[in-house]
């Protein structure tokens, strides 16, 4: 009996240690890229030290915009804080916690994300991402109603048939599964379990506490880090990491496939965060694809774009829900914080449909309804198709051309907006 209590006592006291280790030896170094970048960004915003004049909000496309010291060259400070698919709830919860933080309320928000983000409303619940069931989030009385009146129409408690399944490695599951695995950590590693409690109600918060409770051990909320950490080759670093870094800001080098990611993941790691320190929190997640599979991407989107020019699909307009942006500029507004959104170019195909032109309309509409928040444009909202990877993403190239014009042609504009708000206060 004591040899079992003995045993038990050592796998406890080994589960403590490993936990005290990982919570205090900035054991994220070693996660997969994904996540490290995620926590990067967090621990930045928890460390307070957040001062820049202006900061940037969006997903993964934004996240190509690089930011700016305030020097003799540029009037204001800017930063972006960009993140890939957090979703349109993101950016509301994301600027309240920027200021408890403690950081430097910003003169102005600049929001730059995909049109799909801030025209669609908040969309279904989590914990329903197809709507299924319901459109909005459910009170847990009304949720156990309803499952009650679905149990007695549907064969009582039956488990529903999936009509959603896919195939993934190797295996066979929901798409709305595999879509939260891929994109879920987001959520989880960017707020604390109490904020999340606080952002969500009924049977949302359930949902998503539930999904964030096992992360507060944080062995589990790193255990890909401290697999990782068990081989030699993610510990190794090249000395000179941090020119090959500036190495790979040449597209030619990009495209040559001399700038793949370091085969150690503490190296891959520290590049990244070397990227994104020097470009004060841009990061083109597309310059890490293989050369190989960015040709391959960009002749799938141009079949694409010329099967839909070839056959085109009945178009219905859907009238856009700005409540995304009309919470964002109103909680601004009482901050004390300018408004404004960058209307990022598109695909030159997609951006001339007539869906995207009912969009923008409706969308310049909007900001002539609120004038207190400012529409800023590029000189040309749309590129041609081989300047991006996907339908989404800029190659690199792509990223030189936006970063370029944003420097020169849609900042000296923001700079502008802010001195006329600047003199009528």
């Amino acid at each position: 009996m004591r040899s079992k209590f003995l045993g038990i006592g050592i796998s406890l006291l080994f589960f403590l240690i490993l936990e005290l280790v990982v919570r205090f030896f900035g054991i994220h170094y070693l996660e997969q890229p994904e996540i490290f970048f995620v926590n990067l960004k967090k621990n930045f915003v928890e460390s307070g030290k957040g001062n820049a004049d202006i900061i940037v909000l969006g997903d993964s496309r934004s996240m190509a915009l690089a930011g700016y010291p305030k020097d003799s060259e540029t009037e204001y400070s800017v930063y972006n804080h960009s993140l890939p698919a957090m979703g349109p709830k993101y950016y509301r919860f994301f600027l309240d916690k920027y200021l408890k933080k403690g950081n430097t309320k910003p003169k102005m928000v600049l929001f730059a994300a995909s049109p799909k983000l801030y025209s669609t409303g908040y969309g279904p619940p989590l914990y329903d991402p197809d709507a299924k069931s319901v459109k909005e989030n459910e009170s847990i009385s009304a949720y156990m109603k309803r499952r009650w009146n679905e149990g007695i129409e549907k064969n009582f408690f039956r488990t529903p048939t999936p009509n959603n399944i896919i195939s993934y490695s190797g295996k066979q599951e929901d798409a709305n599964q595999i879509l939260w695995e891929f994109f879920g950590h987001r959520y989880l590693h960017q707020f604390t379990f109490a904020e999340l409690s606080e952002q969500y109600s009924g049977v949302e918060r359930l949902f998503i506490l539930s999904k964030s409770a096992p992360l507060l051990y944080q062995s589990y909320r790193f255990h890909g880090a401290i697999r990782n950490a068990l081989s030699q080759t993610n510990w190794k670093v090249d000395k000179n990491y941090k020119e090959k870094s500036l190495f790979c800001e040449s597209c030619e080098n990009v495209e040559a496939g001399l700038c793949k990611p370091a085969s150690s993941q503490l190296e891959d790691n520290l590049t990244i965060e070397d990227q994104i320190t020097r470009h004060f929190g841009k990061y083109n997640i597309s310059n890490r694809l293989k050369p190989e599979l960015v040709l391959f991407s960009k002749d799938m989107i141009r079949k694409e774009l010329d099967e839909e020019l070839k056959n085109p699909k009945p178009y219905v307009y859907e009238k856009p829900d700005f409540i995304v942006l009309k919470e964002l500029i109103e909680y601004t507004k009482t901050q004390g914080i300018e408004f404004g959104l960058v209307y990022m170019p598109w695909i030159l195909e997609k951006q001339e449909s007539q869906e995207s032109k009912d969009l923008l309309a409706d969308l310049k509409l909007f900001f002539r309804e609120n004038p207190e928040a400012k529409l800023f444009f590029f000189p040309e909202s749309s590129y041609p198709s081989d300047r991006f990877v996907d339908n989404i993403h800029y190659d690199c190239r792509g990223e030189k051309r936006v970063n370029e014009e944003f420097r020169n042609s849609v900042l000296p504009q923001v700079f502008r907006f802010l001195h006329s708000k600047e003199k009528s206060n």
